[in-house]
Protein backbone atom coordinates (compact mmCIF):
# COMPACT_ATOMS: atom_id res chain seq x y z
CA UNK A 1 0.00 0.00 0.00
CA UNK A 2 1.15 3.62 -0.93
CA UNK A 3 2.44 5.11 2.32
CA UNK A 4 0.15 8.27 2.52
CA UNK A 5 3.14 10.67 3.64
CA UNK A 6 4.54 14.02 3.02
CA UNK A 7 5.39 13.05 -0.90
CA UNK A 8 1.93 11.99 -1.68
CA UNK A 9 -0.21 14.62 0.41
CA UNK A 10 2.08 17.55 -0.22
CA UNK A 11 3.75 16.90 -3.06
CA UNK A 12 7.39 18.41 -4.11
CA UNK A 13 7.68 21.69 -3.30
CA UNK A 14 10.96 23.95 -3.83
CA UNK A 15 10.21 26.71 -0.70
CA UNK A 16 7.84 27.88 1.74
CA UNK A 17 7.19 31.10 3.29
CA UNK A 18 4.79 32.74 5.86
CA UNK A 19 3.78 36.14 4.04
CA UNK A 20 2.92 39.11 5.72
CA UNK A 21 0.18 41.54 3.74
CA UNK A 22 0.09 44.34 6.71
CA UNK A 23 -3.04 44.64 7.15
CA UNK A 24 -4.07 42.66 3.46
CA UNK A 25 -5.26 39.24 2.36
CA UNK A 26 -1.44 38.42 0.89
CA UNK A 27 -2.76 36.37 -2.11
CA UNK A 28 -4.97 39.85 -2.65
CA UNK A 29 -1.73 41.94 -2.93
CA UNK A 30 0.05 38.79 -4.85
CA UNK A 31 -2.43 39.39 -7.94
CA UNK A 32 -3.41 43.41 -6.91
CA UNK A 33 0.67 43.79 -7.66
CA UNK A 34 0.67 41.72 -10.81
CA UNK A 35 -1.93 43.44 -12.36
CA UNK A 36 -0.64 46.88 -11.37
CA UNK A 37 2.65 46.23 -13.09
CA UNK A 38 1.86 44.23 -15.74
CA UNK A 39 2.63 40.80 -15.19
CA UNK A 40 -0.08 38.96 -16.07
CA UNK A 41 -2.94 40.56 -18.41
CA UNK A 42 -5.88 38.99 -16.36
CA UNK A 43 -6.98 37.04 -13.25
CA UNK A 44 -9.63 34.13 -13.22
CA UNK A 45 -11.31 33.02 -9.91
CA UNK A 46 -13.96 33.41 -7.95
CA UNK A 47 -15.88 36.15 -5.39
CA UNK A 48 -15.04 36.89 -1.66
CA UNK A 49 -17.83 33.87 -0.82
CA UNK A 50 -16.90 31.74 -4.21
CA UNK A 51 -20.26 31.62 -5.47
CA UNK A 52 -19.70 33.74 -8.37
CA UNK A 53 -16.96 33.19 -11.27
CA UNK A 54 -14.70 36.84 -11.56
CA UNK A 55 -12.65 37.46 -14.63
CA UNK A 56 -10.67 40.39 -13.43
CA UNK A 57 -8.50 43.25 -15.58
CA UNK A 58 -7.92 45.74 -13.59
CA UNK A 59 -6.19 45.86 -9.73
CA UNK A 60 -8.11 47.60 -8.29
CA UNK A 61 -11.25 44.62 -9.04
CA UNK A 62 -9.25 42.22 -7.40
CA UNK A 63 -11.70 39.56 -5.02
CA UNK A 64 -10.24 36.37 -4.34
CA UNK A 65 -12.20 33.61 -2.20
CA UNK A 66 -11.92 33.62 1.47
CA UNK A 67 -14.32 30.59 2.35
CA UNK A 68 -13.66 26.89 0.98
CA UNK A 69 -16.27 27.58 -1.84
CA UNK A 70 -15.37 27.86 -5.59
CA UNK A 71 -17.90 27.14 -8.53
CA UNK A 72 -17.35 28.23 -12.01
CA UNK A 73 -14.31 28.92 -12.59
CA UNK A 74 -13.22 27.77 -15.94
CA UNK A 75 -17.20 28.96 -17.34
CA UNK A 76 -15.32 32.06 -18.22
CA UNK A 77 -11.77 30.04 -19.41
CA UNK A 78 -13.62 30.59 -23.38
CA UNK A 79 -14.36 34.32 -22.83
CA UNK A 80 -10.94 34.85 -21.32
CA UNK A 81 -8.82 33.04 -24.18
CA UNK A 82 -10.97 33.61 -27.61
CA UNK A 83 -12.70 36.78 -27.09
CA UNK A 84 -10.49 38.76 -24.86
CA UNK A 85 -6.95 37.33 -26.01
CA UNK A 86 -5.37 37.09 -22.69
CA UNK A 87 -1.89 35.47 -22.87
CA UNK A 88 -0.72 35.85 -19.10
CA UNK A 89 -3.48 34.76 -17.50
CA UNK A 90 -3.43 34.18 -13.56
CA UNK A 91 -5.88 31.63 -12.39
CA UNK A 92 -6.88 31.04 -8.46
CA UNK A 93 -8.73 28.35 -7.70
CA UNK A 94 -9.00 24.62 -5.66
CA UNK A 95 -7.12 21.67 -7.59
CA UNK A 96 -9.97 20.76 -9.27
CA UNK A 97 -9.77 23.84 -11.08
CA UNK A 98 -6.47 23.01 -12.86
CA UNK A 99 -7.90 19.61 -13.30
CA UNK A 100 -10.48 21.17 -15.79
CA UNK A 101 -8.13 23.67 -17.42
CA UNK A 102 -5.78 20.71 -18.07
CA UNK A 103 -9.24 18.93 -20.31
CA UNK A 104 -9.84 22.17 -22.24
CA UNK A 105 -9.68 20.68 -25.38
CA UNK A 106 -13.37 19.34 -24.59
CA UNK A 107 -14.27 22.67 -24.72
CA UNK A 108 -13.33 23.20 -28.47
CA UNK A 109 -10.56 25.56 -27.33
CA UNK A 110 -7.85 23.19 -28.20
CA UNK A 111 -5.46 22.34 -24.84
CA UNK A 112 -2.11 23.91 -25.91
CA UNK A 113 -3.27 27.00 -26.81
CA UNK A 114 -5.08 27.41 -23.32
CA UNK A 115 -2.08 25.96 -21.27
CA UNK A 116 0.10 28.90 -23.79
CA UNK A 117 -2.29 31.62 -22.24
CA UNK A 118 -2.02 30.61 -18.16
CA UNK A 119 0.58 32.52 -16.72
CA UNK A 120 -0.07 31.42 -13.20
CA UNK A 121 -1.45 28.61 -11.11
CA UNK A 122 -2.15 29.47 -7.50
CA UNK A 123 -4.74 26.87 -5.81
CA UNK A 124 -5.52 27.07 -2.23
CA UNK A 125 -5.09 23.96 0.11
CA UNK A 126 -9.13 22.70 -0.06
CA UNK A 127 -11.08 20.51 2.39
CA UNK A 128 -13.26 20.01 0.64
CA UNK A 129 -15.75 22.85 -1.19
CA UNK A 130 -19.20 23.59 0.38
CA UNK A 131 -22.23 25.16 -0.31
CA UNK A 132 -23.77 28.11 1.41
CA UNK A 133 -26.59 25.17 2.69
CA UNK A 134 -24.29 22.58 3.22
CA UNK A 135 -22.10 25.16 5.13
CA UNK A 136 -25.35 26.26 7.72
CA UNK A 137 -26.17 22.51 8.08
CA UNK A 138 -22.37 21.97 9.16
CA UNK A 139 -22.09 24.53 11.62
CA UNK A 140 -25.40 23.25 13.40
CA UNK A 141 -23.93 19.74 13.47
CA UNK A 142 -20.70 20.93 15.38
CA UNK A 143 -21.93 24.00 17.17
CA UNK A 144 -26.25 23.55 17.48
CA UNK A 145 -26.51 27.03 16.36
CA UNK A 146 -27.19 28.59 13.08
CA UNK A 147 -24.44 30.40 12.04
CA UNK A 148 -22.98 31.45 8.37
CA UNK A 149 -19.05 31.01 7.59
CA UNK A 150 -17.12 34.03 6.49
CA UNK A 151 -14.24 32.50 6.10
CA UNK A 152 -11.64 29.15 7.00
CA UNK A 153 -8.28 28.71 7.96
CA UNK A 154 -6.00 26.08 9.44
CA UNK A 155 -4.35 26.25 12.54
CA UNK A 156 -1.73 24.15 14.23
CA UNK A 157 -2.71 21.45 11.50
CA UNK A 158 -6.68 22.05 12.02
CA UNK A 159 -9.60 22.94 9.56
CA UNK A 160 -11.34 26.23 11.55
CA UNK A 161 -14.38 28.33 10.46
CA UNK A 162 -14.70 31.75 11.55
CA UNK A 163 -18.46 32.77 11.60
CA UNK A 164 -20.26 35.91 10.88
CA UNK A 165 -21.70 36.02 14.54
CA UNK A 166 -17.26 36.47 14.94
CA UNK A 167 -17.31 32.93 16.68
CA UNK A 168 -14.73 30.56 15.62
CA UNK A 169 -15.01 26.71 15.75
CA UNK A 170 -12.52 24.00 15.00
CA UNK A 171 -14.17 21.31 12.16
CA UNK A 172 -13.31 17.86 12.37
CA UNK A 173 -12.92 16.30 9.07
CA UNK A 174 -14.90 13.06 9.89
CA UNK A 175 -18.16 16.38 9.97
CA UNK A 176 -16.47 17.87 7.16
CA UNK A 177 -16.98 15.30 5.31
CA UNK A 178 -20.14 14.58 5.47
CA UNK A 179 -21.07 17.99 3.96
CA UNK A 180 -18.18 18.57 1.00
CA UNK A 181 -19.31 18.70 -2.24
CA UNK A 182 -19.52 15.09 -3.61
CA UNK A 183 -17.08 15.08 -5.90
CA UNK A 184 -14.50 16.26 -3.32
CA UNK A 185 -15.39 12.88 -1.68
CA UNK A 186 -13.13 11.69 -4.15
CA UNK A 187 -10.32 14.06 -4.36
CA UNK A 188 -7.02 12.95 -3.63
CA UNK A 189 -5.34 16.24 -4.47
CA UNK A 190 -5.96 18.54 -1.44
CA UNK A 191 -2.71 20.41 -1.25
CA UNK A 192 -3.45 21.40 -5.64
CA UNK A 193 -0.07 19.27 -6.82
CA UNK A 194 0.73 20.42 -9.88
CA UNK A 195 0.45 24.02 -9.58
CA UNK A 196 3.05 26.74 -9.13
CA UNK A 197 2.04 27.78 -5.55
CA UNK A 198 -0.13 26.65 -3.01
CA UNK A 199 -1.71 28.93 -0.45
CA UNK A 200 -3.16 27.93 3.00
CA UNK A 201 -5.10 30.32 5.21
CA UNK A 202 -3.65 31.04 8.28
CA UNK A 203 -5.87 32.66 11.60
CA UNK A 204 -4.61 35.70 10.82
CA UNK A 205 -5.98 37.44 7.64
CA UNK A 206 -3.16 38.52 6.73
CA UNK A 207 -0.53 35.98 6.61
CA UNK A 208 -0.47 32.92 4.37
CA UNK A 209 1.55 29.79 4.52
CA UNK A 210 2.85 29.78 0.58
CA UNK A 211 3.90 26.54 -1.08
CA UNK A 212 6.09 27.29 -3.97
CA UNK A 213 6.04 24.05 -6.36
CA UNK A 214 7.50 25.43 -9.26
CA UNK A 215 10.55 27.69 -10.87
CA UNK A 216 7.47 30.03 -12.19
CA UNK A 217 6.16 30.44 -8.96
CA UNK A 218 9.31 31.63 -7.23
CA UNK A 219 10.55 33.55 -9.71
CA UNK A 220 6.98 35.13 -9.80
CA UNK A 221 7.12 36.01 -6.31
CA UNK A 222 10.54 37.73 -6.92
CA UNK A 223 9.33 40.09 -9.50
CA UNK A 224 6.49 40.85 -7.05
CA UNK A 225 9.22 41.64 -4.17
CA UNK A 226 11.05 43.89 -6.53
CA UNK A 227 8.01 45.84 -8.01
CA UNK A 228 7.28 46.36 -4.10
CA UNK A 229 9.51 45.75 -1.70
CA UNK A 230 7.53 47.47 1.44
CA UNK A 231 4.23 45.38 0.61
CA UNK A 232 4.41 41.92 1.43
CA UNK A 233 7.25 40.73 3.99
CA UNK A 234 8.51 37.06 3.57
CA UNK A 235 9.40 34.81 6.26
CA UNK A 236 10.93 31.25 5.33
CA UNK A 237 8.84 28.72 7.17
CA UNK A 238 9.99 26.47 9.59
CA UNK A 239 9.54 22.45 8.66
CA UNK A 240 6.90 21.99 11.13
CA UNK A 241 4.45 24.97 9.68
CA UNK A 242 4.14 22.73 6.69
CA UNK A 243 4.19 19.75 8.25
CA UNK A 244 1.48 20.37 10.82
CA UNK A 245 -0.75 20.22 8.02
CA UNK A 246 0.13 16.49 7.42
CA UNK A 247 -2.11 14.88 9.98
CA UNK A 248 -5.32 16.52 8.97
CA UNK A 249 -4.48 16.32 5.11
CA UNK A 250 -3.78 11.85 6.05
CA UNK A 251 -7.53 11.67 7.96
CA UNK A 252 -9.41 13.65 5.15
CA UNK A 253 -7.13 11.57 2.43
CA UNK A 254 -8.62 8.23 4.50
CA UNK A 255 -11.88 9.02 4.19
CA UNK A 256 -11.88 9.95 0.43
CA UNK A 257 -10.19 6.26 -0.19
CA UNK A 258 -12.89 4.80 1.83
CA UNK A 259 -15.54 6.36 -0.34
CA UNK A 260 -13.65 5.31 -3.44
CA UNK A 261 -13.46 1.70 -2.44
CA UNK A 262 -16.75 1.39 -1.72
CA UNK A 263 -18.02 2.93 -5.18
CA UNK A 264 -15.90 0.87 -6.73
CA UNK A 265 -16.89 -2.89 -4.78
CA UNK A 266 -20.45 -1.65 -5.23
CA UNK A 267 -20.30 -0.99 -9.35
CA UNK A 268 -21.20 2.66 -8.67
CA UNK A 269 -19.61 5.46 -11.45
CA UNK A 270 -17.27 7.18 -9.11
CA UNK A 271 -17.19 11.68 -9.81
CA UNK A 272 -14.35 12.96 -10.65
CA UNK A 273 -12.82 9.73 -12.15
CA UNK A 274 -12.52 7.59 -15.13
CA UNK A 275 -11.28 4.25 -16.14
CA UNK A 276 -7.53 5.27 -16.87
CA UNK A 277 -7.45 7.35 -13.28
CA UNK A 278 -9.26 4.46 -11.23
CA UNK A 279 -6.08 2.20 -12.60
CA UNK A 280 -3.15 4.44 -12.05
CA UNK A 281 -5.12 5.28 -8.60
CA UNK A 282 -4.72 1.50 -7.56
CA UNK A 283 -1.30 0.98 -9.05
CA UNK A 284 -0.22 3.72 -6.44
CA UNK A 285 -2.23 2.04 -3.91
CA UNK A 286 -0.52 -0.85 -4.83
CA UNK A 287 2.73 0.81 -4.53
CA UNK A 288 3.88 0.24 -7.85
CA UNK A 289 6.05 3.21 -8.89
CA UNK A 290 4.31 5.76 -10.92
CA UNK A 291 4.99 9.21 -10.70
CA UNK A 292 2.26 11.16 -10.00
CA UNK A 293 3.91 14.74 -9.46
CA UNK A 294 3.24 16.52 -12.20
CA UNK A 295 -0.32 15.48 -12.51
CA UNK A 296 -3.73 17.05 -11.11
CA UNK A 297 -5.62 14.16 -10.16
Amino acid sequence: MVALNSRFLLGKYREAFVVDGKGENPIKAIFTLMLKFGLIDGLLTVSKDGNSPRLIFKAEDVEIPVRNSCFGVNALLKKAVQKYRLSRLAVFGPACTFDGLNKTQYFGIGCNWTKTAVALKISFLCPGVLTDTAFLSEVVDITGKRAGVSRFYFQKGKLHYQLKTGEEITVPPSFHHRYVNSACRYCLNLSGKGTDLTAVYLKERDKVLLIVRSERGLSTLAQVQRSSPSTLYFRKADRKEVESLISFLKEKVILNITDIIERVELGFPVPKWNDNKLRKFYRLWNSIDVNSEEEVF
